[in-house]
């Protein structure tokens, strides 16, 4: 599926309290403290913006990072979002930052969203292309 779809429901996050960001090379999972345990994986663009809108960190090449800045997150419960179909989807923190997610891509994944699907407990994941 390419695109974030316009009936994307984040209502499960609201409230939820992100507890950890788990950095890999190429992925960023941000673990929300819920039962049963929330993730959005980002392998795609993502921005980080404080609460006067200006950029404070986004996606990039490893080997350009000094550093992280998306640790202002941790702890702070989210307190909203809003869905920009197809291209992106932004979850608003209780500290007035907020995490917007892009899915740019046709060919690779973009992000995933555990559980996707509160019934069928699937993943939900946005920007791979099924062949």
């Amino acid at each position: 599926m390419y695109g974030v779809p316009a009936d994307l429901d984040l209502s499960g996050f609201v409230g939820a309290v992100l507890q950890r960001i788990d950095l890999g090379e190429f992925i960023l999972h941000f673990r929300f403290a819920e039962d049963p345990e929330r993730v959005i994986s980002v392998e795609g663009d993502w921005e980080l913006r404080a609460p006067n809108g200006v950029l404070l960190d986004h996606q990039m090449e490893p080997a350009t990072r000094e550093a992280y800045r998306v640790h202002a997150l941790l702890g702070q419960s989210v307190t909203g979002y809003a869905v920009s179909p197809p291209t992106s989807f932004v979850l608003e923190f209780e500290n007035g930052h907020t995490l917007r997610v892009f899915d740019r891509s046709r060919e690779y994944e973009s992000f995933s969203i555990q559980p996707g699907d509160t019934t069928s407990e699937r993943v939900f994941r946005v920007g791979y292309r099924y062949r």
